[in-house]
């Protein structure tokens, strides 16, 4: 899930992966005697699309020391489960109705084939809308969502929330998607704590952090939850970094960050393309134990890779 790279060896460019998650998962019956394991991976060219065409003998995998047969690399198809977390504390200063038909036009691209769920992480964090492939239905959720008064944001405690609510579910494809302001966060979780957790359940986590420097649009929060003494240290910026920057890395999502509500829906455009871009990568391996230093190699030049374990099936 984490790409330390491009690394090169042997012609290949190569992205290491966090697997420890698969320890924690109790494997069925099925799976452990299915040897065959997937891997999701995204493959995108020097301006940042994805790169299409690509077969079974553009990729190399590596595990637990040992080269593994990659079987075959299709289109991945697997529908997803996405939570999309949005900051409800940024309503101060912010053009609203712009805000949200960002976010309402990414719902509707999503739930075309997909569950998606709504939370908001303003003053709390709380799912506002279950799993569904209603869009009228999630996108209403929205409405009412932001106070005139910007709250504190509860980043961190939002993505433990959908993570823990994403596990019973057993997706195939768990996928969390943050729109967050960048004030600090007044989460009782830690950055660690929830990143080990998404690890755990394979989810892959995408974000948005909309800029308060300057410009129309922009957020603009303090977030009065917190002491004034912690935000002088910098505690909330510093976990809210973290999550932000760690988190996507090693769960082999992305981090986008944009400077105003018009350049929202551009951002969320193209998590959608990399998530309807990417590929299905299947290798065989022995035994049913937990993977480890599992490695994906590429030979193709000058590209960005993203790998996410799949979970077990």
């Amino acid at each position: 899930m984490m790409c330390r790279g491009p690394k090169h060896r042997h012609g290949w460019y190569v992205a290491a992966i966090a697997v420890a998650l698969n320890a924690a998962l109790t494997p069925s019956t099925r799976a452990a005697q299915n040897h065959d394991r997937h891997v999701y991976v995204t493959v995108l060219d020097a301006g940042g699309a994805p790169v299409g065409g690509l077969t079974a003998d553009h990729f190399a995998i590596r595990e637990g020391g040992r080269d593994r047969p990659v079987l075959r690399v299709e289109p991945l198809r697997t529908p997803m489960h996405v939570a999309i977390l949005v900051d409800s504390s940024i309503g101060n200063g912010m053009p609203i109705e712009s805000f949200r038909a960002a976010i309402d036009g990414f719902i509707v691209r999503l739930a075309a084939f997909n569950h998606v769920a709504v939370y908001a992480f303003g003053n709390r964090a709380s799912q506002v809308a279950p799993y569904s492939q209603d869009a009228a239905l999630l996108r209403g959720a929205m409405v009412g969502m932001f106070s005139s008064t910007a709250g504190g944001s509860y980043l961190i405690d939002a993505i433990d929330l959908a993570a823990r609510d994403l596990k019973p579910l057993e997706s195939p494809r768990p996928v969390v998607v943050a729109i967050s302001s960048e004030a600090a966060d007044a989460s009782r979780k830690t950055a660690g704590a929830v990143i080990k957790q998404l690890i755990a359940g394979t989810v892959a986590f995408h974000a948005v952090s909309l800029a308060s420097a300057t410009g129309s649009g922009t957020a603009s929060t303090i977030n009065r939850d917190i002491p004034s003494s912690s935000q002088r240290l910098g505690e909330g910026d510093r976990e809210r970094t973290r999550a932000l920057q760690e988190g996507t890395s090693v769960t082999g999502g992305s981090l986008q960050r944009v400077t105003s509500v018009a350049a929202l829906g551009p951002a969320l455009d193209r998590i959608a393309r990399d998530l309807e871009g990417s590929y299905d990568v299947t290798f065989t391996r022995d035994g049913s134990d937990a993977m480890k230093d599992l490695q994906v190699g590429i030979m193709v030049d000058g590209v960005t890779l993203r790998a996410t374990p799949a979970p077990k099936r």
